[in-house]
């Protein structure tokens, strides 16, 4: 692993405002959208608060995003890098497949928050930096 503690820093420091902050954009959209859950007869999942866009899709989009992007930072093999983007990836599509089975999502929720979360990572991400 390459970097040093001051490195080490500013990736923690990344992680701790990108997800909460992510988050917190997440919960405001939803109160800006108002949009309502799926409903069904027999649902396996009951929920009251409002759907679009879904909150665990951006979340995972968030985590698993920094976390690919750690270890893209400190790799120099690309197969590793590969692999670090296809398991974030796989993750947030298991996320979004679980919330729509449960029937608390559209497929437009999750579509949204993966947008929504892959827009603010890369602000995130870049921003810093330029």
């Amino acid at each position: 692993m390459n970097g040093g503690a001051a490195e080490n820093l500013d990736w923690l420091i990344g992680i701790g405002l990108t997800v909460p902050l992510g988050m917190l954009l997440n919960v405001l959209m939803k109160y800006a959208f108002h949009r309502a859950r799926p409903s069904f007869d027999d649902p396996l999942l009951a929920l009251t608060t409002y759907s679009f866009p879904s909150g665990h899709v951006a979340g995972a989009t968030l985590f698993y995003g920094v976390m690919a992007a750690v270890v893209i930072s400190r790799t120099a093999a690309w197969r590793w890098r590969v692999m670090a983007v296809l398991a974030a990836i796989t993750m947030v599509a298991l996320v979004a497949l679980t919330r729509m089975y449960l029937g608390v999502h559209y497929l437009s929720d999750v579509l949204a928050a993966f947008a929504e979360g892959v827009a603010w990572l890369t602000l995130c991400l870049t921003g810093p930096h330029t």
